[in-house]
């Protein structure tokens, strides 16, 4: 979770539309996650939860062209 307030905070000044609506993805992957971890089958939390990476890649690109942003000044 630090990672992803982080990337948030980071990526948003940048790109605020883009980083909450990734945001969003990431937060309503991880409860399918965990509500599918909550049952006992290893198999049933990947069912909609793995794509809580691609929100959290879509992030780390946000964070990216910020650093980018303010390294060209």
């Amino acid at each position: 979770m630090p990672v992803f307030f982080l990337l948030m905070v980071l990526g948003g000044i940048r790109h605020p539309c883009v980083c909450a609506s990734l945001g969003s993805l990431y937060i309503v992957t991880r409860y399918f996650y965990f509500s599918g971890y909550a049952t006992g089958d290893p198999k049933n939390r990947l069912n909609i939860g793995k794509y809580g990476f691609l929100a959290l890649m879509g992030l780390i690109g946000c964070t990216i062209s910020f650093g980018i942003s303010l390294l060209r000044g």
